[in-house]
């Protein structure tokens, strides 16, 4: 299921915004492998894409959110690692499954993915929206492509 980039599903960080767009564009490219009949080795280089993306970004969203004080950190990290812990899986299962295996994955984990997304967007990362201007307004800008990874 391709996703389409809202103007709603803004947090204010011109970083976390574009690194959203980027998956939501790896999620789209991943429906359109998978609709190949030999998708094999696309479907695996665009799911590990994804997850360098997703780890990348999870590190990035983690530090803003230290830099302006959010409180649901702890949780919202949780959720990154859940999503991270399952797209290795789903790359293990990839890589060594036979193509029942692969079949199988390949029918629902672009929905799954893009379902996870949006809500992830609107439900736990707009909750950063105040805090992101709250920092603005103080004149303490806090971009996340300017903090440390780590």
């Amino acid at each position: 299921m391709p996703i389409a980039w809202k103007d709603s599903f803004a947090i204010g960080d011109d970083a976390i915004d574009a690194d959203h767009r980027a998956m939501m564009a790896l999620i789209g490219r991943l429906d359109a492998v998978t609709a190949r009949p030999a998708a094999g080795p696309g479907v695996e280089a665009t799911i590990a894409q994804l997850r360098d993306l997703c780890r990348a970004h999870f590190q990035r969203e983690e530090a803003l959110q230290r830099a302006i004080g959010f409180p649901d950190l702890d949780g919202h990290r949780l959720g990154h690692q859940m999503l991270l812990k399952r797209l290795d899986a789903v790359l293990a299962h990839f890589s060594s499954g036979c193509d029942q295996i692969r079949a199988g994955i390949l029918r629902t984990l672009g929905d799954s993915l893009a379902t996870w997304l949006v809500f992830h967007i609107t439900r736990g990362d707009a909750e950063m929206r105040p805090y992101v201007e709250a920092a603005r307004r103080g004149r303490r800008r806090v971009a996340a492509s300017a903090l440390p990874l780590g």
